[in-house]
C-alpha cells in the first residue's frame, strides 16, 4: 500500500528511480525473519493466556461462550476429515437435513482448515481441532499483519507491535467468544495490504506473478469464508481508487501491468475457486432467497467509544445497549485510538492518510445502510445502501468490515511507533493498552454421548436441531461421536428445499410439532395426529426417532407420543431413547 523511508513512509516519486543498493544498516533490518518466529511465539502465548479455560479439556469443552456456533464449525472440521478418509464429497452431503442436503459454500464450512486440521481431528477429535484453530487464527492474523507491514514501517518491534493490535483486537476477541473461527482467521486483509502495496507502489517488475499470488490469496479466501473474500476485494477495489485519486499520473503508467496483473489474478482463481464458486452460484441445495434483512449485521455508532465487557479498560462500568449480539460487537476505538489516529496523519504523511482513507471507507460502510445508534435506528441513510443489491457482496453482514478499519489502526499505529522518540510514539503505547482484552473467554461443554447402534438408520431427533446458542445443535455432535455412522434428517445450515427458497433449519414437521406440544403442556390431551406425523417422517426417509431427554424435564410425555407415532416401545441408549419407524435397529 505504501513505500516506506527513513522516517515515515511515503509514495515515491513518479517516475520512481531506480532501485538503490540498500544500506548495511538497512540490509540488517530486512534481512532474516527470525523476528517474525519470535513475535508468533509472543502472539501464541498471549493466545494461549486468554483461552486458558479450555487448556485442561481441550477435547471435551470448546471455546466459546455460545454452544451452537462451535458445534457448527466443529460438525464440519469432523465432516472434512470424515470425507477425506471416505472418498466423500466435502461441499455437498446429506449427512444432515436428509434427503436434501446441504451446501458447504453457503455454509460456515471453511474446507481449507478442514483439510490443515484433519491430522488433529482423526487423532484428537474435532473439539480440539477447533479448539486449535481458535487458538491459531489470531497468531497467524497476526504475523501477516506483521509481515505485511515490511514495506510500510522499518522497526521490527513497531511492526510486531502492530501485529499483536491486530491479532487481539476487540474485533478479534468478539468473534473468539462467539465462536467464530471463520474470522478470527482474517489472513486475508494483511496479505491483501502487502500484495497491494507491491502491485500499486513500488517496482512492478513481473505483475503476472503478483496477480498470481493475489488470485492464489482469494482462491485460499474461497474455501475459508466468502464473506471475508467479498470484504477483501471490495477493499482493494476502494485502496486501488485511493491511489488513483492520489497519484492520477501514476494510476495511468501502471494500468498495462495492472492489467495484466489482473488477467494473472482471474486465471489463477478461477483454477483453484471454480467449484467453489459453481457452488455459490449454481451448487445444489443453496439459498434461493436474501439470507437476511439488509439492516442486520450493521455496526453500532457508539461501539466507536464505548467499549463492551470483553476490553478490560473501559470508560463505563459496563456497556450500554448496542446494535447486534455480543459477537458482531467489534469496532470498538476509544477515544486514545481515535487521538492516535489523528496525530499520526498529521504528522506521518502520505501513507499514513491513505491508511487513514481506506479505514474510514470501511468504517462507513460498516455502519450498514442506516446509522444505528446506542441500539436504536436512526433513519439516516448511509453508503452501503447502495450495495445491497450487488450479487454476494450484499450477503456480507456490513459489521464484519470492521477488521479492514483495525488494519488500518495496526498500520497507523506501527507508522506512529516508528517514528521515535517523540509523543506521538507514547499516545501509540495508551492506545494499544486502552485495547487489552478483558479475562471474559469462556467455554462451553462439548461432551455428549455416541450411539453406533444407529449405524445405517435415517434419525429424527428430539429436540430438534435449531440454531439456538445453548445446545441447539448438540445432536451434530452426537453425530460426531458416533462416527457419521448414521444421517440426520434436521440441521442447522444455511439452505433452501422445494418447498422452502431458504432455511437456516430443517422445517417443522407433524411429529416435532406434537411433541413440543407434549412436552409444553403435558397435562393437556394427548397431541392429535400419529398416524399423519408418522407419513411426515417416512415421506422425508426417517427409520429411527431418537428422543434425548433435557436435564430437569419429564421426558414422559414427549417418549409417549412417540411411541404413538413409531408404534415402537423404544429402544434405551446412553443418555437417549431410540424409536424404530420403518427399520430396526442395528447392532
Amino acid at each position: 500500500m505504501f513505500a516506506e523511508s527513513p522516517t515515515c513512509a511515503t509514495l515515491p516519486p513518479v517516475p520512481a528511480p531506480p532501485l538503490a543498493a540498500p544500506s548495511a544498516a538497512v540490509r540488517a533490518e530486512r534481512g532474516g525473519r527470525g523476528w517474525l518466529g519470535v513475535a508468533a511465539l509472543v502472539y501464541l502465548a498471549i493466545s494461549l493466556l486468554l483461552q486458558h479455560r479450555a487448556l485442561g479439556d481441550f477435547a471435551g469443552s470448546a471455546i466459546g461462550r455460545t454452544s451452537t456456533d462451535a458445534t457448527g464449525f466443529t460438525w464440519w472440521l469432523a465432516h472434512t476429515a470424515h470425507a477425506l478418509t471416505t472418498g466423500t464429497n466435502p461441499l455437498v452431503t446429506d449427512l444432515q437435513h436428509y434427503p436434501v442436503g446441504v451446501n458447504a459454500l453457503w455454509n460456515t464450512a471453511v474446507p481449507l482448515l478442514g483439510v490443515l486440521l484433519a491430522p488433529v481431528t482423526l487423532t484428537a477429535g474435532a473439539t480440539a481441532a477447533f479448539n486449535g484453530g481458535m487458538v491459531l487464527g489470531p497468531v497467524v492474523s497476526g504475523v501477516a499483519a506483521a509481515a505485511a507491514l515490511g514495506g510500510i514501517v522499518r522497526s521490527r518491534v513497531a511492526r510486531a507491535t502492530a501485529g499483536a493490535l491486530y491479532a487481539f483486537s476487540p474485533f478479534m476477541v468478539a468473534h473468539l467468544q462467539a465462536g467464530h473461527l471463520n474470522l478470527v482467521w482474517a489472513v486475508l486483509p494483511p496479505v491483501l495490504l502487502a500484495l497491494a502495496h507491491r502491485l500499486f507502489v513500488r517496482d512492478l517488475r513481473r505483475p503476472w506473478l503478483l496477480g498470481a499470488l493475489t488470485g492464489l490469496a482469494l482462491a485460499a479466501q474461497t474455501w475459508l469464508y466468502t464473506q471475508t473474500l467479498a470484504i477483501g476485494v471490495l477493499m482493494l477495489v476502494v485502496l486501488a481508487m485511493v491511489l488513483a485519486v492520489r497519484y492520477p499520473g501514476r494510476a495511468a503508467d501502471r494500468l498495462p501491468a495492472l492489467v495484466e496483473a489482473g488477467v494473472s489474478c482471474l486465471g489463477v482463481f478461477a483454477v483453484l475457486a471454480g467449484y467453489a464458486v459453481y457452488l455459490l452460484l449454481a451448487g445444489p441445495a443453496r439459498p434461493r432467497a436474501p439470507l437476511r434483512s439488509p439492516e442486520y449485521g450493521s455496526a453500532d455508532l457508539a461501539n466507536t467509544i464505548a467499549p463492551t465487557w470483553l476490553t478490560a479498560i473501559r470508560a463505563v462500568p459496563a456497556p450500554i445497549g448496542m446494535q447486534g449480539n455480543l459477537g458482531e460487537q467489534g469496532g470498538y476505538l476509544g477515544v486514545a485510538v481515535l487521538l492516535l489516529l489523528l496525530l499520526t496523519v498529521l504528522t506521518c504523511g502520505t501513507a499514513a492518510g491513505i491508511a487513514a482513507a481506506v479505514g474510514a471507507v470501511a468504517w462507513v460502510l460498516e455502519l450498514g445502510p442506516q446509522l444505528f445508534v446506542a441500539g436504536e435506528p436512526t433513519g439516516v441513510p448511509l453508503p452501503w445502501r447502495a450495495l445491497v443489491k450487488v450479487p454476494l457482496l450484499g450477503e456480507v453482514e456490513p459489521v464484519r468490515l470492521q477488521v479492514v478499519v483495525t488494519l488500518a489502526v495496526a498500520v497507523l499505529a506501527g507508522l506512529a511507533l516508528d517514528r521515535v522518540p517523540r509523543p506521538v510514539a507514547l499516545v501509540a503505547v495508551v492506545a494499544a493498552m486502552s485495547w487489552i482484552p478483558a479475562d471474559a473467554q469462556r467455554t462451553t461443554s462439548a461432551a455428549v454421548p455416541a450411539h453406533p447402534q444407529l449405524a445405517g438408520q435415517v434419525v429424527e431427533t428430539w429436540p430438534r436441531i435449531t440454531g439456538d446458542w445453548y445446545g441447539g445443535a448438540d445432536p451434530l455432535r452426537a453425530q460426531i461421536a458416533s462416527g457419521f455412522g448414521y444421517r440426520l434428517s434436521g440441521g442447522y445450515f444455511l439452505g433452501a428445499d422445494a418447498d422452502h427458497p431458504l432455511l437456516l433449519q430443517s422445517p417443522w414437521n407433524r411429529y416435532q410439532a406434537g411433541a413440543a406440544l407434549a412436552q409444553e403442556w403435558p397435562t393437556l390431551a394427548a397431541p392429535p395426529d400419529p398416524a399423519g406425523a408418522a407419513r411426515d417422517l417416512r415421506e422425508v426417509g426417517v427409520t429411527v426417532v431418537l428422543v434425548t431427554p433435557r436435564p430437569g424435564e419429564d421426558p414422559t410425555p414427549v417418549l409417549d407420543w412417540t411411541r404413538r407415532v413409531t408404534g415402537s416401545e423404544g429402544v434405551p441408549l446412553e443418555g437417549a431413547w431410540a424409536f424404530p419407524l420403518a427399520a430396526t435397529l442395528h447392532g
